[in-house]
């Protein structure tokens, strides 16, 4: 009798082995990709009717919408150790179409290969999960995947923070020095205005402003903005005797080379071969020099030290490093690992910097460059006058409830108040 109930019983097994529903598998995986992900999740970024997760093989599982079977939510999910993996993670970090996620994982990148699919793969000690959604009845699929890899992050027990993504200028970006500015399109002629309060029936709108008060521009100021792949954040401090300084932060992270006295550093989201290069010199076992793209001088910075060149309020407001520890493509000298502050030029201009290098080749740069000047009224426009007489002043050409927005030629940045403290900037 016992004969013929265990092969049954075996067999029953099978399918209990294969749900999606278990934490193991057969095949040696201590989780299941299936259980990452609910049909309420898949149908949130379907926007339809999704079946149960089914495993096409024991690293991935795959949820079919009902109608239409070819939108699809899958997720993917390596445990096999092996260099192979991360030499292929980290190619795709440095894709040109490649977007890095801060605050997933140990690392996240996500591409979107069409306005139909798009894939996001986040690292988690030594584990690879991906997650793919594919539909063409959608939209901003790559919104959709984040979400469903910040889930599938926190049930796997991956660290995930949400960030809110970087506000987008009305008409364009602010050209950086040293950066090639986007296509913008070109803005209509705008009228500095201000809104009054109307008596009730009466049309509401923006009414030109017969006076301004140039000092209701004292303060801190923040903005943000993406240029290509390039992040920026800029900090505009207007004191109460009207002088001024910008600060703009730029934050690049990529793969770095530096041996025998020369480096190199690939850009992560850049076509390879534009990257940076020079030469750099070990001055003291705390002090390094470096030419070529970057001609600065620097100085080792512990761990919890905050550099002294860069205005606090923007080395808080730096990203989390999108770098991480990936198979080493390169040979980084171990002299240079660390955390570094210089000063020096980039692009033909000064700037202050620092310079994080990883032992696994992995580096982030901050880029920091300022300018100094007086606002100044023209024709009833309030206008920030740089000291230098070659660089372009800088218009205000609307108020909102919480800010301004200037416009630099034919782009427009708009600010709004940073919350914390005005820094006491004692050079203005």
């Amino acid at each position: 009798m016992f004969v013929r109930v265990l092969p049954y019983t075996f067999l029953g097994l099978i399918p209990l082995l294969l749900s999606c529903s278990e934490s193991s598998s057969l095949f040696g995986s201590t989780t299941s990709p299936c259980s990452l992900m609910t049909v309420a999740d898949a149908e949130r970024a379907l926007g339809e009717p999704v079946q149960e997760g089914t495993l096409v093989d024991a690293a991935t599982c795959v949820f079919k919408a009902d109608r239409h079977e070819g939108n699809t939510v899958t997720v993917q999910l390596d445990e096999t150790p092996g260099k192979d993996r991360r030499a292929w993670f980290n190619k795709e970090r440095l894709r040109r179409d490649s977007l890095l996620i801060p605050g997933l994982g140990d690392g996240a990148v996500r591409i979107d290969s069409s306005p139909t699919l798009s894939r996001l793969t986040f690292m988690h000690k030594g584990t690879f999960v991906t997650v793919i959604v594919s539909s063409t009845q959608q939209k901003q699929l790559g919104e959709f995947v984040t979400q469903l890899a910040r889930t599938a992050a926190t049930r796997y027990g991956a660290p995930s923070t949400a960030t809110l993504p970087p506000s987008t200028p009305s008409a364009g970006t602010m050209p950086i020095r040293g950066t090639h500015p986007e296509a913008v399109t070109p803005s209509a002629t705008v009228t500095l205005t201000q809104t009054l309060s109307a008596p009730s029936g009466a049309q509401n709108g923006p009414k030109k402003a017969t006076s301004f008060d140039p000092t209701s521009l004292v303060g801190t100021w923040h903005a943000h903005f993406a240029q290509g792949t390039t992040q920026h954040d800029m900090l505009l401090i207007i004191q109460p005797n009207l002088k001024w300084s910008l600060s703009s932060m730029m934050q690049f992270d990529g793969i770095l080379n530096a041996e025998a006295g020369l480096w190199s550093l690939e850009r992560a989201n850049t076509f390879k071969g534009l990257g940076w290069k020079g030469t750099y010199r070990k001055t003291t076992p705390s002090s390094f020099a470096s030419t070529g793209s970057v001609q600065a001088t620097w100085k080792r910075l512990s761990d919890d030290q905050n550099p002294t060149r860069i205005p606090p309020e923007l080395w808080k407001l730096r990203r989390d490093a999108t770098s991480v520890p990936v198979f080493q493509l390169k040979t980084v000298d171990p002299d240079l690992v660390g955390q570094w502050e210089g000063s020096g030029t980039y692009a033909g201009g000064s700037a202050a910097f620092v310079w994080v290098i990883k032992p696994s080749a992995a580096t982030d740069l901050l880029i920091v460059d300022t300018l100094r000047g007086t606002v100044q009224t023209k024709d009833g426009i309030p206008q920030l006058q740089p000291l230098q007489k070659q660089q372009q002043r800088v218009s205000i050409i609307a108020f909102h409830d919480r800010g301004f927005t200037t416009t630099y030629g034919k782009t427009n940045l708009r600010w709004t108040k940073f919350h914390s403290e005005p820094t006491e900037d004692r050079q203005l």
